[in-house]
């Protein structure tokens, strides 16, 4: 186990693509094997409905409006963005600084998803800029729409581009493709290039189609250790379902079985592989403090995603009133669709097993619960009564979602916003200083923000106390200070970014309030009362609005989800401490 866990962690993408070689040849090969697949057998319809293929003026303009909208929130992923926002610093101290970020295979913290954040070690050798790095993720986003769209050709146009808006105003969708370090944005873009192969397999029985959902599936798993509940759910719950319906056919031999069910064996197979290696890595120690540090209580997590993600419940219901009509032999499931939405509520219950909530985790289960029911809403489209049902029901969940992504962006924005006004204020300030150190001190900030907010800074040319400086320049260092109690002098126990403890800032420090920390307006008067205030940013007028409805969906917030928020949320204001 020892050895295996050497080879894994120093060679790791040598034998990842190895493994991939085998997934592509192997794929091949048993694709040979398989029974010919039809249409009625895998649950798509075998012939085009007649409705979806007559294309109108309503989809021209639905085309159009898909376009505008997919225009506009491009524009947004890029408008005012720099590498300011959590967990940027696995950009900024590696690719952005020219170093290869290691594969995450973290078993002192119970963590394995080696592809995570390995396209920018790939990207540093053409940009490092925030701007280049999110062309990539917006190239990724058009090539996933595209994807989608192909796989919603039950669908007519007008509906698919609805469907594809409703996919991106999701909160558990724009989080990832807003931002860098979220691995939740591939294991979508391999989910949805797994769901294209499946129908085309379904629907033509080709090798290429085969083959491509083994590859989609040996990259998605390495993305997220959940990925793995959602592919395994799926394939299980395929051949069970095949099984059961077959129950009445003389008995087949193993080899037989094996070859009507040879997809979702090799996915099946590709999957072990990944579990074997998870092992290999995580046995060694079997520490998963990253699970024990984030958890919350269950009660919470399950109100939470009650208030932010309804899609996954909702499939929940309709799913256990299908299984109920099928066990009671009234009612059939789709082949295709229902052992998607096992391995979606699979990857829904692991989720909230581990007892993790972030407004990005349910993103997959999301992603095919819109699908799952649309898909089951497909037959009350026919008649208006029920269409209009269908309509409001979408138009509820829409402007949902697009609410709490609308506090997902504000806060986003302006924190990274406050950040860059503050780095563009100390770059003014150190040119009038003489002393070789300037303190910084932070009366509200945690370690971790204080470490985030360093990264930054030392990005942007900064040079920070315990530090080298960069490019070799010489200038005030500055020293990040803080109430909080810091391990050896450094913000976190994983970074090597001092922070200082100290009760109260000496004569002449800077004393900042960052946007996120948890602050009353009282607070900070109280805490500023012996010095000079150099620089207030205010936050957006929504947000400071007495009675504010964005301010009600803090739940979404990473900082303040389990609590609300602060009077001072998203002002930044620097003091200077009198002597």
């Amino acid at each position: 186990m020892h050895y295996a866990y050497h080879v894994l962690t120093s060679d790791f993408l040598l034998v990842w693509t190895a493994l991939l070689a085998l997934v592509v040849i192997g794929g091949y090969w048993w694709s040979g094997e398989a029974l010919p697949s039809t249409p009625t057998a895998a649950g798509v319809s075998g012939r085009t409905p007649s409705f979806v293929q007559r294309f109108n003026l309503v989809d021209l303009v639905s085309i159009v409006a898909l376009l505008s909208f997919v225009a506009f929130y491009i524009v947004m992923i890029f408008y005012k963005e720099d590498f300011a926002y959590y967990d940027d610093d696995m950009l900024t101290d590696f690719s952005v600084a020219g170093k290869s970020l290691m594969p995450p295979i973290w078993p002192g913290t119970g963590r394995f998803y080696p592809l995570s954040d390995q396209e920018f070690n790939v990207l540093k050798f053409f940009t490092r800029s925030p701007a280049g790095y999110h062309a990539l993720v917006a190239i990724e986003l058009v090539v996933l729409l595209v994807v989608l769209f192909l796989f919603l050709r039950e669908f007519k146009v007008r509906y698919r581009s609805l469907l594809l808006m409703a996919v991106l105003v999701a909160p558990g969708f724009l989080v990832p493709f807003t931002g860098f370090v979220y691995p939740e944005r591939n294991v979508l873009f391999w989910l949805a290039v797994m769901l294209l192969c499946l129908q085309g397999y379904a629907n033509t029985g080709r090798r290429g189609y085969f083959v491509g959902c083994l590859v989609a599936t040996h990259f998605a798993l390495y993305y997220k250790e959940t990925a793995v509940l959602l592919i395994v759910g799926y394939a299980v719950s395929q051949i069970c379902l095949k099984l059961y319906n077959g129950r009445g056919a003389p008995r087949h031999s193993w080899q037989e079985l094996a070859r009507e069910n040879a997809l979702s064996l090799g996915i099946l197979a590709v999957s072990t592989v990944y579990v074997a290696l998870f092992f290999a890595a995580m046995l060694p120690h079997r520490k998963f403090s990253y699970i024990a540090e984030h958890h919350v209580a269950l009660g919470s997590v399950l109100f939470e995603y009650l208030q932010t993600d309804w899609l996954p419940l909702i499939m929940l219901l309709f799913f256990a009133v299908r299984l109920g009509r099928f066990l009671l032999s009234r009612g059939t499931l789709d082949p295709l669709w229902d052992p998607l939405a096992v391995g979606a509520l699979a990857y829904f219950f692991g989720i909230i097993s581990v007892r993790l909530n972030s407004a990005y985790y349910m993103a997959p289960a999301g992603l095919i619960a819109l699908f799952y029911l649309a898909h089951l809403s497909l037959p009350w489209l026919a008649r208006p009564a029920r269409a209009s049902i269908v309509a409001v029901a979408f138009l509820c969940i829409f402007l949902h979602d697009a609410a709490y992504s609308s506090f997902r962006i504000i806060e986003r924005k302006s924190l990274i916003t406050t950040k860059t006004e503050l780095a563009g204020f100390l770059q003014g300030y150190l040119t009038t200083q003489k002393s070789a150190k300037v303190e910084l001190f932070f009366p509200y900030a945690t370690g971790y923000n204080l470490m985030e907010l360093s990264a930054y800074l030392k990005y942007k040319g900064f040079h920070l106390d315990g530090q080298s400086a960069p490019g070799g320049e010489t200038g005030p260092e500055l020293v990040i200070e803080g109430r909080g109690q810091f391990a050896n002098n450094h913000c976190v126990a994983y970074n090597d970014y001092d922070c200082i403890h100290a009760e109260q800032p000496d004569p002449g420090a800077l004393m900042v309030v960052l946007p996120d920390d948890d602050a009353t307006d009282d607070e900070v008067r109280s805490v500023s009362k012996n010095s000079k205030e150099l620089l207030d940013e205010k936050p957006p007028q929504i947000v400071t609005k007495e009675g504010s409805w964005l301010r009600a969906l803090h739940v979404i917030s990473p900082e303040f989800s389990t609590k609300d928020l602060p009077d001072h949320w998203l002002e930044l204001q620097v003091f200077q401490v009198k002597g």
